[in-house]
């Protein structure tokens, strides 16, 4: 995972804290905001997992992604939601305020219907750092996604199987 640097933050901070200050604003400009000043962030929507469904239909595309293939970053935490209590606390320390951000900026890689859907998101394994790297809103494939993705497909087959007697 790339190190933020502190001027980084600081520099976030210091920005969120101007916008926490404009009391005239409404909430959905603020958040808007808030959401411009958050690109600032290297590792911005981390992901951590990937749902079973993902992994399969990644080997439908030959575990590489392609538009439209219906795989999309799912936030843990809802953003708005995120922002929301970001902007009612007034008196964040800069660590502290960082860390609140930093911790609810995961996700999950999950197909589309599942993104959607009401349920909670569980993924079904857990995603090394710095793979699947955020690149605008696509999610980053490269080689070192796409033997992740073939390792763990393997061993989705491998379980199945199992399960079927094989």
């Amino acid at each position: 995972m790339k190190k933020v640097e502190r001027k980084t933050k600081e520099i976030m901070f210091n920005t969120f804290q101007q916008v926490q200050k404009m009391d005239e604003v409404p909430y959905f400009v603020k958040n808007k905001m808030l959401s411009a000043i958050f690109k600032m962030n290297p590792n911005k929507w981390r992901v951590i997992g990937i749902t079973e469904k993902a992994v399969l239909r990644f080997a439908q595309y030959e575990f590489k992604y392609k538009a439209r293939m219906g795989i999309n970053r799912s936030h843990i935490y809802q953003r708005s939601l995120r922002n929301k209590a970001l902007l009612a606390k007034t008196d964040w320390k800069l660590d502290e305020w960082w860390n609140y951000f930093y911790d609810r900026d995961e996700c999950i890689l999950a197909t589309s219907s599942e993104n959607m859907s009401k349920e909670e998101l569980k993924p079904s394994f857990k995603v090394p750092d710095n793979l699947f790297r955020s690149s605008g809103h696509r999610v980053g494939v490269k080689k070192d996604e796409s033997l992740f993705l073939k390792k763990i497909y393997e061993e989705l087959m491998s379980e199945s199987n199992k399960k079927m007697g094989g």
